[in-house]
């Protein structure tokens, strides 16, 4: 068995928890529910990703023994593209078309960084 292993699957764990915490916030902000803001709703968000970033760092860093390669490097740039436009997209105070926009512009990276992760779509970088 592989010694990585373990960590590839609370990372994955860790992700499917994001998205989840990211989609409930997504459909609260478009129905106007004010649980968006809520500290429940903030913490969750915010250890869910601070566990992505985590467990994310802890992987590259174990799995790239002859330095950083552009698959990690893809993934990074995605983690980071997807937290960034959850966290402006899921503020109060932007319009509703706007919010949608970034939300969804959010969950396309994610969706993009899961699928490239997995072999299945293209590097863009």
């Amino acid at each position: 068995m592989d010694t990585n292993m373990p960590i590839v699957k609370v990372h994955a764990i860790v992700a499917l928890l994001s998205v989840v915490v990211y989609l409930i916030r997504g459909f609260w902000m478009l129905t106007n529910n004010p649980a968006v803001t809520g500290k429940a709703a903030l913490a969750s968000a915010s250890l869910s990703m601070l566990l992505l970033l985590v467990t994310g760092l802890w992987l590259a860093l174990i799995s790239t023994t002859h330095g950083v390669d552009s698959f990690v490097i893809i993934k990074a740039v995605g983690l980071i593209v997807y937290v960034v436009l959850g966290v402006i997209a899921l503020k109060p105070g932007l319009s509703k078309a706007t919010a949608t926009i970034l939300w969804l512009a959010g969950l396309a990276t994610f969706i993009y960084t899961f699928l490239y992760a997995k072999g299945i779509a293209p590097a863009v970088l």
